[in-house]
């Protein structure tokens, strides 16, 4: 098996793993209709490299003018197994790395322009209890969600990355 994070964060197999975690299962046609933009034949290798890692699991397989098409869905499992203390480290590591990477490729194209593409960085400290931070992250799911419109003529991709991280405690504020 392949390294999982170089796995996942491939851009547009972070679109397909976010299709298919939008509902609880779904067609590879109706991914490739969800990502118009990308190349059917890219689309099905990308599902393939996802299937062959057991991210993706086929949950159905029927025939369709002759085809095979196969419905899928998120194997949360394999996903949570990869969720632990010891990789944590390595898949910030790689997430972090990933971004940078991509504004180094932004920033050094034919003429970047930040303004035009709305290109922020923030960091805001919250202080919150759990409580209150669990409902913060809701809220923002469902606002990520709400504007998770379909691929549109009108409309680009647009590569939002949130983290969340302890605050680094200075010694005055801890007593």
């Amino acid at each position: 098996m392949k390294d999982i994070n170089n796995v996942i964060l491939n851009p547009i197999r972070m679109r397909i793993i976010q299709a298919a975690s939008a509902s609880k299962s779904i067609s590879a046609s109706d991914i490739c209709e969800k990502m118009p933009d990308v190349p059917r034949t890219t689309v099905y290798r990308h599902i393939n490299i996802l299937i062959d890692n057991e991210i993706l699991e086929i949950v159905a397989e029927k025939k369709v003018r002759g085809s095979l098409e196969r419905t899928l869905s998120l194997n949360i499992d394999e996903i949570a197994k990869h969720n632990t203390l010891e990789n944590a480290s390595q898949m910030a590591f790689a997430f972090l790395m990933n971004r940078y990477t991509r504004f180094e490729k932004y920033f050094s194209s034919e003429n970047p322009d930040p303004a035009k593409d709305h290109i922020f960085l923030n960091n805001t400290i919250l202080m919150t209890t759990d409580e209150e931070f669990e409902n913060f992250l809701k809220e923002m799911q469902q606002l990520l969600l709400k504007y998770s419109f379909e691929y549109a003529e009108n409309r680009k991709p647009r590569d939002i990355s949130l983290i969340s991280a302890p605050a680094e405690i200075s010694k005055e504020t801890e007593t």
